[in-house]
């Protein structure tokens, strides 16, 4: 018989099937644009960007002044920021700000909004699915649907689209980091570190773990992506803006003073009036010798081991003391996906059902919260609504610890 290699030229099945993937994609972008448009207010953690980049393309103003957070405000609220609103300050660095510059040609702030909105839709979605490719989960089709749906629906979620914060991008780009390290594609992630270096409340932690580990071995062509690439952002930024640096920092240092977010000692302090500060730094120490010993802990085990780790880094950052805003912990899709994962995977008579409730629980606490207890207890229940991801998450992923880290140690972990 003769055996003829197969074609390496598309059908017209193919071109077909093309053609249907990328009208669905269209035509569902721009259903979510018009859904965006439709949004009340906010999204002024994108405006304020958006405004800077006009103001400096168009205007010929200083980004970092005053003009930003002025503008940004009576966009997203209306009115001058009050007291505990966020002022909108921009401190971003002048080479990141580079990547808004594509938004600054249009006009209409709602539409910018609505495009970048529309991105950040995409980047949960692309979120939900590396994170299940992350935890090595052989998920039932309808279970990765329900996840995805999750991820979408979920008050976290729906809040960073809302304010439009980069963290669903940043959380896209900690997923790209792990799993570039896990295949050894190191000038990736150094790429990818190089634009995932702001918004410290969100990740600093995390690229901190990132970048210990791969000094730790070696991994020198991560720094060279990390070069190249902040070589060329900064290069641009320095030509078009050469005294950027001081400006950007004199507005990180009036964004540190603002009263406005949530972090450990607010908390504390609002439920312990006078001094709650003082459990507040005992249990930042604590957290602080968990981690370090999880770190060194990392260092003999498999890129398995390093995951989970990553995981509680994100998931205790915001209990680190960080100031930080409810809609940053959209980046928690990814250590839930190893919680339910490893729920599923371990207790297979029950795991189905068992993780079905916890995506259910996780789903309703927060909009029940967010409809019936936030107008009747005000920040209290505000607060309890900042807590209750990161303390489930971390707990979820103490529970699951033992079988995350750990191959199977007895023969009936090894039955299938």
């Amino acid at each position: 018989m003769n055996f003829q290699p197969p074609s390496k030229s598309l059908t017209t099945r193919d071109y077909v099937f093309i053609f249907i993937v990328i009208l669905a994609f269209l035509a569902v972008s721009v259903g979510l644009v018009r859904v965006n448009l439709s949004f009340p207010g906010g999204g002024g953690e994108f405006l304020r960007h958006w405004v800077g980049a006009r103001a400096y393309l168009f205007d010929r103003i200083d980004p970092y002044t005053t003009h930003v957070p002025d503008t940004v405000q009576r966009l997203a609220y209306g009115t001058p920021a009050a007291a505990g609103d966020e002022p909108y300050v921009l401190d971003t660095p002048f080479h990141l700000l580079l990547l808004y510059f594509p938004f600054a040609p249009l006009a209409d702030p709602m539409l910018a909004r609505a495009i970048y909105a529309l991105i950040l839709e995409w980047a949960l979605f692309a979120l939900a699915v590396l994170s299940l490719r992350l935890a090595e989960w052989s998920v039932p089709r309808w279970f990765a649907l329900l996840f995805v749906f999750f991820s979408v629906v979920n008050f976290y979620s729906f809040q960073a689209i809302l304010e439009a914060t980069p963290a669903l991008l940043l959380g896209l780009l900690y997923a790209g980091i792990l799993l570039a390290y896990r295949n050894n594609a190191d000038e990736l992630l150094g790429a990818l570190m190089a634009v995932s270096f702001y918004y410290w409340e969100v990740g600093f932690p995390f690229l901190a773990l990132i970048t210990w580990r791969c000094y730790r071995e070696n991994r020198s062509r991560v720094l060279a992506g990390f070069g190249m690439f902040s070589f060329v952002l900064l290069a641009l930024s320095f030509l078009l803006y050469p005294g950027w640096v001081i400006p950007a920092l004199r507005a990180g240092m009036h964004n540190l003073r603002a009263d406005y977010g949530y972090s450990l000692f607010s908390i504390l302090r609002h439920a312990l009036p006078g001094y709650g500060n003082v459990p507040a730094w005992g249990i930042l120490l604590s957290f602080v010798i968990l981690l370090g010993y999880e770190w060194n802990a990392s260092l003999r085990g498999d890129s398995r081991r390093l995951y989970w780790t990553a995981c509680l880094t994100l998931a205790l950052t915001p209990l680190l003391g960080f100031r930080t805003e409810t809609e940053n912990l959209a980046v928690f899709v990814m250590p839930l996906a190893l919680v339910f994962a490893v729920i599923h995977d371990r207790w297979k008579s029950v795991g189905v059902g068992l993780t079905f409730l916890l995506v259910l629980f996780l789903s309703a606490v927060p909009w029940f919260l967010y409809f019936y207890a936030v107008p009747r207890y005000g920040n209290l229940a505000e607060e309890i609504l900042f807590l209750f991801l990161p303390v489930f998450t971390v707990i979820g992923l103490y529970w699951i610890r033992w079988w995350a880290i750990r191959p199977p140690r007895v023969w009936a972990d090894s039955l299938k």
